[in-house]
């Protein structure tokens, strides 16, 4: 937290302080801690700041350190320690943080403790939830951590939770808490020490034994003093679950006794079948979907995953009235099913399979952007008969293969456009994959079972590029390679027209499609690209695209230029525009334009 760094600023600033917000003044607090290290300065007998046993040995201005219950974690004093507790207790700022704590403790603190006691763990690492969630299972740290113990993704799957588009259990407060069992009790068992373990939680287990190696010495507050020793904010964490366990402990003597507590979070659960939204559980429940969600923090799309079984949470007291009304409820939950996405399926082809619009699926699946699902992925989608889904699938696949660049009619096989069309390598088979939104190359080279570089190179494409939806990659496959099986759609080589990419065979077809003819146009007065541009409806800008020139060149008589005449109007806007543009202008300029001549015409009369 920003205050915290402002509150708690590394050495070098003799107040826990700031902007004159100390009740006690700045002035006060320097003496004291002047008076302290008079004290200490003053017997040799007492120990160096870092690790005390007696927190009056740092403090003795502080009386009430004398009177406080210990918990249930090994405390070594130190001057962080006391600090956080003087904020709590006297800081305006430091009580409104720690009143809210101690008051939404209650949510879990039974169930977590409860836990921690079976599991023969210190109960007092219930405060770790505290200064890590303030008990909040939607907590999202920046970098990536979440829920009452702010399970990091890799972490959080190591030790059993779940973590996929339709459920997070870091945000599960009963399965982060069980898992989180097991990571305490391997971190003890690693270093034999709270301290160590508590470090190893904030800083993670390999920076803690690097620095223990290092410096030759498995003494935390030994660490924490050395120059490199351990992050200045993960001596600081320690202290602050330390000091909030002994607030925990102390309520009183902080003046925390008299919160009244938050509700503790109860429920029962049901299990529902295949996918249901969370609203129709609330309506089963006679409860309001805002608490089945609070209660379900874990469900991330608001209604539970496709294909499989999951258990709900509902209010107490509700099982006997979900029991009679969900199965009244069957049409608004039995008429969907479970799809699996495969490596290069279009969403849209998904849609139109299953009788929907994209924007319906989207919302169905509260899909915000399509590159959110991709091969792997499970959609929920309408239940429709194998009939419907037969012909609804023809009419996806005649979509695809006319949605080329440019676009085709349906029927049209679909461009592909590669660096050799010629190309091949003996003894794979050759397979044509078209890249969909939030493909990248190497997640298509996992699923093809190629080596990305060779991908790349078959492909002339970057390697450091991204993919852009409609590309087609080919590749050259192992023969057993079982696109089924690898959950892959793959292009029908039947339905395709591969050519080399930038070939006179590829710009023909290209313009085809557009409805216009590539041809070439000798000029007969000289001129310019403007000139020739608008006797074809052109602009100079597009004359000098295709010839690859800049767009003032000047041209002379017997000059050739490449222009794209457009001979079919009917195909594309674009050729009925300028079909339009150059009639108007031939009438107006009563110019007529020579028969076409071909590239191979040219070619023939330069031998």
């Amino acid at each position: 937290m920003e205050f915290e760094r402002a509150a708690f600023p590394p050495p070098g600033d003799d107040s826990p302080w700031v902007d004159g917000d100390d009740p006690l003044g700045h002035d006060e607090v320097r003496r004291r801690r002047a008076v302290a290290d008079a004290a200490r300065d003053s017997d040799p007998a007492v120990p160096t700041r870092g690790g005390e046993r007696n927190p009056l040995a740092i403090r003795p201005d502080l009386p009430w350190l004398g009177k406080l219950k210990m918990p249930d974690l090994p405390v070594r004093w130190d001057e962080s320690i006391i600090d956080y507790l003087v904020f709590w207790k006297d800081d305006p700022r430091g009580r409104r943080i720690m009143g809210a704590w101690v008051r939404d403790a209650n949510k879990y603190r039974e169930m977590i403790v409860a836990n921690l006691r079976n599991a023969d763990l210190p109960e007092d690492l219930l405060y770790v939830a505290m200064i890590e969630s303030s008990f909040d299972s939607y907590e999202y740290s920046r970098v990536g951590a979440s829920g009452l113990w702010q399970f990091m993704p890799a972490a959080a799957r190591v030790y059993g939770l779940e973590i996929n588009r339709w459920v997070d259990e870091r945000n599960d407060p009963v399965r982060s808490t069980e898992a989180v069992l097991y990571y305490w009790k391997d971190l003890y068992a690693r270093f034999g020490n709270w301290d160590l373990a508590l470090a190893a939680y904030n800083a993670g287990y390999g920076a803690v034994l690097k620095s223990i190696s290092m410096f030759n010495t498995n003494d935390f507050w030994r660490l924490q003093e050395l120059e490199s020793g351990l992050p200045y904010g993960t001596k600081m964490y320690v202290a602050k679950a330390l000091a909030a366990a002994i607030v925990g402990r102390n309520p009183k003597i902080f003046g925390f006794d008299k919160i009244r507590p938050t509700p503790q979070v109860e429920f029962e659960t049901v299990e529902v079948p295949t996918s249901v939204a969370l609203s129709v559980v609330a309506r089963a429940a006679g409860t309001s979907t805002e608490r089945i969600q609070r209660l379900n923090p874990h469900v991330r799309r608001k209604r539970t995953p496709p294909g499989q079984r999951y258990v709900v949470r509902i209010p107490p007291g509700t099982t006997s009235k979900f029991a009679s009304k969900f199965p009244q409820l069957r049409g608004d939950w039995d008429d969907h099913d479970a799809y699996v996405m495969r490596h290069g399926e279009r969403f849209e082809d998904i849609a139109m399979e299953h009788g929907l619009t994209s924007r319906a699926l989207a919302q169905l699946n509260d899909v915000r952007d399509e590159s959110e699902v991709h091969g792997g992925s499970i959609l929920v989608v309408p239940r429709v008969s194998e009939d419907e889904k037969h012909r609804n699938r023809q009419k996806a696949n005649d979509d695809l293969y006319a949605s080329g660049v440019p676009r085709g009619e349906i029927g049209e096989p679909l461009i592909v456009a590669v660096p050799d069309k010629n190309a091949r390598v003996s003894g794979k088979k050759h397979v044509f994959y078209r890249v969909v939104d939030g493909d990248s190359l190497w997640a298509v080279s996992q699923a093809l079972q190629v080596k990305v570089d060779e991908l790349a190179r078959w492909n002339g494409l970057e390697g450091n590029a991204h993919l852009h939806p409609r590309m087609v990659l080919q590749a050259w496959v192992a023969r057993g390679f079982k696109a089924e099986k690898r959950s892959v759609k793959l292009l029908d080589p039947r339905r395709i027209v591969l050519v080399t990419s930038g070939s006179e065979e590829h710009v023909a077809l290209a313009q085809g499609r557009l409805g216009r003819q590539r041809r070439v146009y000798t000029v007969k007065y000289g001129g310019t690209y403007e000139d020739v541009g608008k006797l074809f409806g052109l602009s100079r800008w597009d004359v000098a695209r295709i010839n690859g020139k800049p767009a003032n060149t000047r041209l002379k008589a017997g000059d050739t230029v490449l222009v794209y005449e457009a001979v079919d109007p009917t195909r594309s806007e674009r050729a009925a525009e300028q079909a339009k543009k150059a009639r108007r202008y031939r009438r107006k300029s009563g110019i007529k334009v020579p028969p076409q001549r071909t590239a191979d015409a040219d070619a023939k009369a330069s031998e």
